[in-house]
């Protein structure tokens, strides 16, 4: 299959599911591949840019983790205390639970979304009510004892967010901007609030009756776990980031990097099998947008697709086609990936 075979088939596969995106992938840091569907406003008809930002939705997650443990690093911070001992809201939550567990998502912890009681009861649950309403989810009974299973939960990075909030005395924006973002060179990313303007942004949509129309971003309990917005270049940083161990030491890369006892999950990411290679991972999809990153290190190949169509499954089904035209078709099985279903 030629390039322009593969563009077509992505072209047509997007086009018949109702799918607009932008699609990069590079190896050893030169780009290979690029493709750009559809609009970031559909209404205004504007295309996509390399300046174009993406809600990034628990995509946000990686990044999150490496601004707390940059914290670890420089010895302000034990990942194996119990998050109260950082954020005093959380006293109320299951006195075996520490850090690391919320990192590898084993911590069992009622969460905001996922429990459909409080969710009715407390929305909005914007930033600014986070720490309120996190001592009443507190009074709820957890999932499981902590490291004894595993369940994804948005509680966990809103626990590190504001971990990084109390212990550095920086807003969680402010923080990530000057401790994580500039030193990546992530040049336009931020963490969105409810009232932020951004330059290109994208907006979202969702299918209704066959149609896409556009719909608000959701806000609610995103602090830390789904809340920063970014290009295609941002993002790639993380490629970056990760294999040449910037920003944190050596030590901490490989603990991030290594699945707990209980799941795939590493710190902010998951390690899974893809065709027989090491894949380091994630996703974020909620209201509007689906994203998705993947990384082999083996190959040095970085895939990123980021869409401002929040449905579907094509962030599966396009990473397979990719994965087709650079690697042959390859029918071994392999762990797919653990898309978001309906959550975040």
């Amino acid at each position: 299959m030629s390039t322009e075979q593969l563009r077509e088939q992505i072209a047509k596969y997007c086009e018949a599911n109702h799918i607009f995106g932008v699609l990069r992938v590079t190896i050893k840091d030169k780009t290979e591949y690029e493709q750009y569907v559809g609009f970031a406003d559909i209404q205004n008809s504007v295309s996509f840019t390399s300046e174009s930002m993406f809600t990034l939705y628990s995509l946000s997650k990686p990044f999150c983790a490496i601004g707390l443990l940059k914290l670890r690093d420089k010895g302000l911070v034990n990942i194996d205390n119990h998050p109260s001992e950082y954020v005093p809201e959380a006293e109320g939550f299951d006195e075996r639970v520490t850090i690391r567990h919320l990192l590898h998502h084993t911590s069992g912890l009622p969460d905001f979304h996922q429990n459909p009681e409080f969710a009715k009861k407390y929305a909005p649950g914007y930033a600014k009510y986070i720490r309120e309403h996190l001592k009443i989810l507190a009074d709820y009974p957890s999932y499981f004892a902590p490291g004894t299973d595993s369940r994804y939960a948005n509680i966990n990075f809103v626990l590190c967010a504001l971990i990084i909030e109390n212990v550095s005395g920086m807003h969680y924006s402010e923080y990530m901007t000057k401790e994580v973002f500039e030193p990546f060179g992530m040049k336009n990313a931020v963490v969105d609030n409810e009232d932020l303007i951004i330059d290109n942004r994208v907006k979202g949509y969702e299918l209704l009756n066959n149609r896409l129309c556009e719909t608000e971003k959701n806000h609610n309990w995103l602090l830390g776990a789904g809340d920063i917005v970014a290009t295609i270049d941002d993002v790639y940083c993380l490629n970056k980031a990760i294999k040449n161990n910037l920003l944190l030491s050596e030590k901490t890369w490989q603990e991030i990097l290594t699945p707990s006892p209980i799941n795939d999950k590493g710190m902010g990411c998951t390690i899974s099998d893809w065709h027989g290679k090491k894949r380091i991972t994630h996703n974020g999809g909620h209201t509007g947008f689906r994203t998705l990153h993947i990384q082999l290190p083996e190959d040095d190949f970085d895939l990123i697709f980021l869409s401002n169509s929040g449905f579907g499954d094509a962030r599966n089904a396009i990473s397979e086609m990719v994965h087709s035209f650079f690697f042959g078709n390859d029918h071994t099985a392999y762990t797919p990936m653990d898309m978001d279903k309906g959550y975040i």
